[in-house]
């Protein structure tokens, strides 16, 4: 079995069964991570006690906060605790497909080396679907700009390229990791693959009205911090302004609509 020298972040706060099954796509590697990092972010619950012992073989280091500090703060402590070159990161509401490791580190560690790349993430636990070959592309500024162009659990990212930590907002705070990052000029790679997903809907297919207003004011903290670190220039943040909002007014017309669809008929 080879073992590559990447650190694995996974944050959890009372995922119960979850993380459960987000270790074992990490059992189930090709390649296996030498190192994986669990926060226990101030759960309170046996989540950990309860299903960490069935993991006894897996490098797992566990790190239990005393204080809840959201997702964000949560992966920053496990990104001190680690201790290989490169970093990954799994919500525990998420899976890795078993190549996941394997594929993506050829990429960081080919001649090219970049020093983070990314792939894709589906939902709904669509089945595993890896074309041959796989497709490698880079990541355009206004794609950046725009969207999340990387699902945290599909990024690898070099340790000594880390330049921003996550923020310790509640929503949104992979969005900002990503973009500063990205931003800040280190070299990276997207793999059109998907070697993530979620057992959920896409965000926006079945989230609350409070959810999306979550999102949306983390979106925008996003862009405030990227222009307060000078990541962007002020024109392109005065043209982001009313872009999110146009984004957000869209996302919450499609709720609504959507919840009107699902609802039983008044007339019935």
């Amino acid at each position: 079995m080879t073992t590559v020298p990447l650190s694995v972040v996974i944050p959890t706060y009372r995922d119960g069964k979850a993380l459960a099954r987000a270790l074992s796509s990490i059992a189930c590697q090709t390649w296996q991570p030498a190192e994986i990092i669990v926060v226990d972010d101030a759960g309170n619950d046996d989540t950990c006690s309860k299903f960490l012992p069935a993991f006894a073989d897996l490098p797992v280091k566990l790190v239990t906060l005393e204080q809840n500090v959201g997702p964000g703060g949560a992966r920053n402590a496990g990104i001190s605790a680690s201790s290989k070159p490169y970093i990954a990161f799994l919500d525990a509401d998420d899976e890795w497909h078993s190549e996941k490791v394997e594929r993506q580190m050829k990429v960081m560690l080919a001649p090219r080396r970049p020093a983070f790349s990314a792939h894709l993430k589906s939902f709904s636990n669509q089945d595993w679907s890896l074309p041959s070959p796989e497709q490698i592309s880079e990541f355009s500024r206004w794609e950046i700009l725009l969207k999340n162009p990387a699902s945290i659990s599909t990024v690898i990212i070099r340790r000594d390229s880390i330049h921003h930590l996550f923020p310790k907002w509640y929503a949104g705070e992979d969005y900002a990791f990503v973009a500063a990052n990205l931003l800040s000029g280190i070299a990276s790679l997207r793999m059109n693959l998907a070697l993530a997903r979620a057992d959920k809907p896409a965000f926006g297919a079945s989230g609350l009205s409070a959810r999306m207003f979550a999102m949306q004011l983390g979106e925008m903290r996003t862009h405030r911090l990227l222009a307060r670190e000078g990541l962007i220039r002020m024109p392109e943040y005065l043209l982001l302004i009313p872009w999110t909002l146009i984004k957000f007014a869209r996302r919450l017309m499609l709720h609504r609509f959507r919840a009107r669809r699902s609802s039983p008929s008044q007339n019935a």
